[in-house]
C-alpha cells in the first residue's frame, strides 16, 4: 500500500517537473510564491488518492477511444497553460487573500468530491472506458446526485487553480476544454453502460451528468 502511493506521489512528482520545469526556468521567481506550491502540491496529493496509470494500457481497451489519452493531455495542457499565463504576468505577490482563501477550499472540496468517487466506486473504479462483466450499478455516496462525480470534482479543482494563480484567461478557457474532453468520454462511457449495465438507463433518468439534477438532492433511491 504504501509502495504503491509513493509511486504515485513520484509520478506525479515527474509529471510537474516534465510541464512545469521548462516553464518556471523562464520565472524562477514563481517559486517564490506560496499559492504555486499550494497547486503543485494538491495536485500531487490528487494523484496519489487514485489509481496508477500507464499510457500503454489504453492500448487493451479498445472501447476507451484515446480518451483517457485525451484526458490526460488535456489535464497536463491547461495546467502547462495556466502556468505559462501566470509566467507571462510574473505578479510580484499573489496575497492570500478571501478570494485565494475560496480558492483553496474550491480546489480542496474537489479533490474531495473526486476522492469520494474513486472510494465509493472501489474496485469498479477505472481510468479507461471499461466494464467488467461482473460489474455492479452504484448508487452511493455522490452517485446518488450524479453520475460522474470524479469528473465534476477535476472540474472544480482546475478553476480553483487557476483562480488561485490569477490565471484568468486559464480559468475561463480551461474549463472548457477540460468539459469536451471529459463529454467525449461520457458518451462512450454511457453508450457501453447503457447497453451492458442492468437498471443504468433508469439511473440515467433519475440522476444529472456532471451536476445534480434539479430535485434529486433529498430525493430518495428506489428500492
Amino acid at each position: 500500500m504504501t509502495r504503491n502511493i509513493a509511486r504515485r506521489v513520484g509520478q506525479a512528482a515527474l509529471l510537474w517537473m516534465a510541464v512545469g520545469g521548462p516553464i518556471l526556468w523562464w520565472w524562477p521567481g514563481a517559486l517564490r510564491l506560496p499559492a504555486l506550491w499550494a497547486v503543485v502540491g494538491l495536485g500531487v496529493l490528487a494523484n496519489a488518492l487514485q489509481p496508477s496509470y500507464r499510457l500503454r494500457d489504453t492500448v487493451r481497451a479498445p472501447d476507451d477511444r484515446g480518451t483517457f489519452q485525451q484526458i490526460l493531455l488535456t489535464v497536463y495542457g491547461t495546467q502547462a497553460a495556466a502556468l505559462i499565463e501566470l509566467v507571462l504576468r510574473r505578479p510580484s505577490r499573489l496575497p492570500l487573500d478571501l478570494l485565494a482563501g475560496i480558492a483553496l477550499l474550491v480546489m480542496a472540496a474537489g479533490l474531495a468530491l473526486r476522492t469520494w468517487a474513486i472510494a465509493t466506486l472501489g474496485r469498479w473504479f477505472t481510468l479507461r472506458v471499461d466494464l467488467q462483466p461482473t460489474q455492479d450499478l452504484v448508487e452511493d455516496g455522490p452517485y446518488r446526485w450524479m453520475r460522474h462525480p470524479s469528473y465534476t470534482g477535476a472540474l472544480l479543482a482546475f478553476v480553483a487553480s487557476a483562480v488561485l494563480l490569477h490565471a484568468w484567461v486559464m480559468a475561463v478557457v480551461g474549463p472548457a476544454a477540460l468539459y469536451l474532453a471529459f463529454r467525449r468520454r461520457i458518451a462512450y462511457e454511457e453508450r457501453i453502460l447503457a447497453a451492458g449495465l442492468p437498471g443504468y438507463r433508469g439511473y440515467m433518468q433519475r440522476t444529472g451528468g456532471l451536476v445534480p439534477r434539479l430535485g434529486a438532492i433529498g430525493r430518495s433511491r428506489p428500492l
